[in-house]
């Protein structure tokens, strides 16, 4: 742990850059909690930490099916970000208590702590603070890992701090992984307390609101309709790319871009308006004149189901690119005949087995990329059977939730 604190304390007046670059640019983001102040005491029953915005998104089921138990106790969530504060707020409005978790900092998580009256925290994937958890330990606060993965890369890098990463992984009370491959994963760094209970993703509730939206309806007849979800610097580019080639078939073609991080929305507006004269954002433009462009930007918060709903073919995006991929769960929870790159190491075991289900079709490159997206715009039939096979894919990997609640002991037998 030495190694790590002087590691964090060299690093401090960059983290400090960051935090006030954050306050400066962000209205709902507070310095001070960064920090570790917290104004009043925060006595809740249970206490879920999410890094960011995606964190927040998959926790949903699980934040749902809690509150349904529990009505009467008090949720507080934890994020980094100040899109994922901004995420919890339109998801779970005053349902929950916010706050912004520290900087792992000892004495700004002990600041915090102090103030903190709760039995138990979940955090969400592998969002691991070695004195977060040390301190938790220290106050009797159980931590559990859950919707935990690790991948062959990450397992690789953890090794070679072997003694650190031990006595870190030893630290939360159980973990609960996504499947049996990252369980050996984790028992590969002396975790013990270790259960597979599936990827809470696969739980998400359709809201009728989205199944209701009629986006499409408002395009002109004949039009096409893809999408490129949660994409990264370099993405938009091959995709950019494959949509020009696409529309020399298909003239109406619109293909949606909805870049993974907000801060990109204007460069990768700007990057499109370079392949095409009529690019517009989903901010400034309603469904209803969305046939008179070639791409639309998805500028918005929230409304990934919404672009989904109206795409016939979605591509999800990092893994075009050696990010390792987004998980495909939410287009396959909507029927959807489903592409995805080759870089699939975040969500390795679900991208391979929706492939073998024949839901996704794997694209190693954007010659392929096109190719299949072609071949999807030219078969409805094909469309419709991907799509069925994508959703039953997820229903069958569904119940994740329940043994998540078990595992941290929130459901009595």
């Amino acid at each position: 742990m030495w190694a790590y604190q002087i590691l964090l304390s060299l690093l401090t007046p960059l983290i400090m850059r960051k935090l006030k670059r954050l306050e400066k640019n962000h209205d709902n983001y507070s310095l001070q909690q960064a920090l570790g102040n917290v104004d009043k005491e925060i006595r809740v029953d249970l206490w879920i930490h999410c890094a960011s915005v995606g964190e927040v998104l998959a926790v949903r089921p699980l934040v749902n099916e809690w509150q349904r138990l529990f009505p009467k106790k008090q949720l507080l969530i934890t994020t980094m970000t100040p899109t994922g504060a901004a995420q919890v707020g339109q998801l779970f409005q005053n349902n929950v208590q916010h706050h912004y978790l520290p900087v792992d900092w000892k004495r700004s998580v002990k600041k915090f702590l102090s103030k903190v009256t709760c039995p138990k925290l979940l955090i969400v994937e592998t969002e691991m603070w070695p004195n977060l958890l040390f301190e938790c330990k220290q106050q009797n606060i159980a931590v559990y890992l859950i919707n935990a993965r690790l991948s062959e890369r990450s397992l690789k890098k953890y090794l070679k701090f072997k003694t650190l990463s031990k006595a870190i992984m030893a630290l939360p009370k159980r973990i609960c992984a996504h499947d049996a491959a990252d369980a050996d994963r984790f028992r590969k760094l002396g975790v013990e307390s270790i259960c597979v209970t599936g990827n809470i993703k696969f739980d998400l509730t359709i809201p009728d609101s989205v199944l209701e939206s009629n986006w499409k309806s408002h395009l002109a007849e004949g039009s096409l309709v893809w999408i490129g979800a949660s994409t990264h610097e370099g993405e938009e580019i091959l995709l950019c790319e494959s949509h020009k080639r696409i529309k020399q078939t298909h003239p109406m073609a619109l293909l949606i871009l909805v870049p993974r991080h907000p801060e990109r929305f204007d460069a990768v507006y700007d990057l499109a308006r370079g392949y095409f004269q009529r690019v517009a954002k989903r901010s400034e433009v309603t469904a209803e004149n969305w046939s008179q462009y070639d791409v639309i930007i998805g500028d918005s918060m929230g409304e990934l189901l919404l672009y989904y709903h109206c795409a016939d073919v979605a591509f999800v995006g990092g893994s075009l690119i050696t990010r390792g991929g987004h998980n495909p769960i939410e287009p396959a929870l909507l029927s959807k005949p489903i592409l995805i790159g080759e870089h699939t190491f975040n969500f390795k075991e679900i991208t391979q087995e929706l492939i073998q289900e024949g839901g996704a079709l794997l694209c190693i490159d954007r010659s392929v990329l096109i190719e299949n997206v072609l071949i999807l715009f030219d078969d409805d039939s094909l469309r419709q059977v991907m799509g069925e096979r994508s959703l039953s894919f997820a229903q069958r990997n569904q119940g994740a939730v329940s043994r998540v609640l078990d595992c941290i002991d929130e459901i009595k037998h």
